[in-house]
């Protein structure tokens, strides 16, 4: 697949194209409610609890941006899947791992599907991450892309995203709590209720929040650099935006 490059108003600029190699997918045999456990070496984690999936499916491409023409077709990353034992049951973990990327012209794209997830820990760097419909605790640190956190399951528990250059999006339920310690560094850090009750603590500016809401006890860390943070407690997180609909099932 090659995807067309841009071409700048008033000059023709060199065209750059990517080459994307799509990696067979994984089907793996669990029985949800399952933890995700990713590390890549840079790129794009999607991760979507789909009712109707049957097992976990993991999907993978690699893209790569040429610096003059677009490349050949040639399959240069690796990744792996693994299904282990963890506290609360099943725990899947994907692996992506890159030899030589010196110019870092090489990323992965990873598509992780099953019907219940509880728990979400993601690693990368360079690619945006998106999280949806999921349960649990959450852990995220990427860079250079937006990180977006939306269920309409109840958050309770400990979530902590770090990112660099990107947003920080956090979108949940009303009955969800939290004790917030958001920074966004050159941006700003927003506490959005519709729904329940928040306190904004002393030492809160526009760019570090310290709030509680709904007289949560579980922390939400939130960390970036040159961009937002915004968090945003509503009774219908997925519907209750213009663009966004449930559609994202189907993805």
């Amino acid at each position: 697949m090659v995807r067309l490059c841009f071409i700048a108003i008033f000059a023709l600029v060199s065209c750059r194209g990517v080459q994307v190699v799509d990696f067979t997918p994984s089907s793996l045999h669990t029985s949800g409610p399952v933890a995700i456990d990713v590390h890549s070496f840079g790129g794009e984690v999607i991760i979507v609890a789909d009712p109707d999936a049957i097992g976990t499916t993991v999907s993978v491409e690699q893209h790569e941006m040429g610096l003059s023409a677009t490349p050949a077709p040639e399959a240069k990353m690796h990744y792996t899947t693994s299904v282990d034992s963890g506290l609360r049951g099943e725990v899947v973990r994907v692996v992506a791992t890159l030899d030589n990327n010196p110019l870092g012209t090489i990323s992965a794209k990873i598509l992780i599907r099953s019907s219940a997830i509880h728990d979400v820990s993601v690693r990368t760097s360079r690619g945006s991450v998106t999280i949806l419909g999921v349960s649990g605790s959450i852990d995220v640190q990427t860079s250079d892309g937006n990180v977006r956190i939306v269920t309409p399951l109840v958050m309770n528990e400990e979530v902590t995203v770090e990112n660099t250059r990107g947003d920080i999006i956090y979108r949940v339920r009303s009955e969800s709590s939290g004790m917030i310690d958001a920074t966004a560094m050159n941006g700003e850090a927003v506490l959005d209720l519709h729904f329940g009750k928040a306190t904004i603590l002393p030492g809160s500016t526009g760019d570090h929040l310290v709030a509680n809401f709904n007289d949560g006890t579980n922390p939400i860390t939130m960390r970036t650099f040159d961009g937002d943070v915004r968090i945003t407690v509503v009774s219908d997180p997925v519907g209750s935006e213009p663009w966004f609909s449930t559609e994202w099932i189907s993805w």
